[in-house]
């Protein structure tokens, strides 16, 4: 299971990469030309033929042409002979044997040769439209300690460096901080956000004649050491899971009732209880078994974590897209990146191949489920 984090891994390796073609450009030939080139040039002078030992499947076979002679000249397109012969400006038509291409395909074709051909597979230092967005994704980006901002007045409202971020968000805006809360309306407050429960009488009036300093303080610890805060916060955790008791539709006769669901549950609301650091969180419900299983004196415990992969539907019992399902909890729920369009082609805009979909397919395809 602990391959599951290949993906973040192949991004770090890309970002570690510079490149020198531009975006726009890579954009242009993967939107404009490739398309092209695959429809039109590829079954004749691609890899298994090459008709006038041409070959137009990469930007060194193109500079290379034959009889020593480019079928393209970077930044002249009216000197290139692909360019030509596209325009019928030549004997040797092309393609050959098919209407003339479209003028917008001629036009795509000639300014891609302005540009100097840019063709990311060639360029060892280009980034693909994916690639480049990957290195900017927000969850892809190093967990940071930016300074506060400097604020107007600091000492009437600030309380901590999290206020100053709102603080300054606010005198952007030209807001003021809403007056202070009364006691009894904070508590109310603070109560239901950290249990989703009311304060009982005796709670109010407490605090309400509690009057030191730290009155608030000793409330929030309060409140964060009661079982409820988990409850109340583990809700949250188990919707992006898609925890369910049942499987979802299945055929005549089988079971829809999960037999132990209930025990990742329990995890989910112990984990927030507990504070358990969030990497462990992670990887206990990736790869609880690769911690426990084999290991005489390991807590068996964390396995009860893997429901994050198990609770999802059962699809009439359809292991792919079973496998579909877990692809993309991981990716969604860890990455806030969604995958699965990645099942049938390359992502558009978003940093996601499918190679990389189906290599973690192979990871969940080889996981046996208990």
């Amino acid at each position: 299971m602990r391959s599951a984090f290949s993906i973040t891994l192949l991004l770090a390796a890309l970002a570690a990469r510079a490149w020198s073609a531009t975006v726009p450009e890579i954009e242009f030939f993967e939107s404009k030309v490739r398309p092209v080139l695959a429809e039109h040039c590829y079954k004749c002078h691609g890899a298994e033929k090459q008709k006038g030992d041409l070959r137009f499947d990469s930007r060194e076979a193109i500079l290379k042409g034959t009889d020593g002679v480019p079928s393209a000249v970077p930044g002249k397109p009216d000197e290139s002979p692909l360019v030509k012969s596209v325009r019928h400006q030549t004997e040797n038509h092309m393609p050959a044997k098919e209407p003339k291409l479209p003028e917008e395909q001629i036009a795509a074709l000639a300014e891609w040769v302005r540009l100097g051909l840019p063709w990311p597979e060639s360029d060892p230092k280009a980034l693909t439209p994916q690639q480049d967005r990957a290195l900017h994704h927000w969850s892809f980006q190093p967990i940071a300690n930016p300074a506060p901002p400097a604020v107007a007045d600091p000492a009437h409202w600030v309380q901590s460096p999290i206020d100053q971020f709102a603080l300054a968000r606010m005198d952007a805006a030209k807001l003021a901080p809403a007056p202070r809360a009364d006691k009894r309306t904070l508590l109310r407050r603070a109560t239901f956000d950290l249990t989703g429960l009311p304060p009982t009488a005796a709670e109010v009036e407490a605090f309400e004649q509690d009057k030191s300093p730290d009155a608030f303080a000793k409330v929030i610890d309060r409140l964060l050491a009661s079982p409820r805060y988990g409850e109340r916060w583990g809700r949250h955790w188990l919707d992006v899971a898609r925890y369910a008791d049942t499987r979802g539709y299945l055929v005549a006769g089988q079971e829809r009732k999960f037999a132990y669901s209930y025990t990742y549950r329990d995890w989910v609301i112990q984990a927030l209880n507990a504070d358990l650091p969030y990497d462990q969180f992670v990887i206990q419900q990736l790869a609880a078994d690769q911690l426990v299983l084999g290991k005489p004196d390991a807590d068996p415990t964390p396995l009860a974590a893997m429901g994050f992969l198990t609770v999802g539907r059962s699809f009439l019992n359809n292991q792919q897209d079973i496998i579909d399902d877990r692809i993309d909890v991981v990716s969604r729920g860890l990455m806030g990146l969604t995958t699965t369009c990645a099942r049938c082609h390359d992502h558009k805009f978003d940093p996601i191949l499918q190679t990389d979909y189906y290599a973690l397919y192979g990871v969940f395809a080889s996981s046996n489920e208990p």
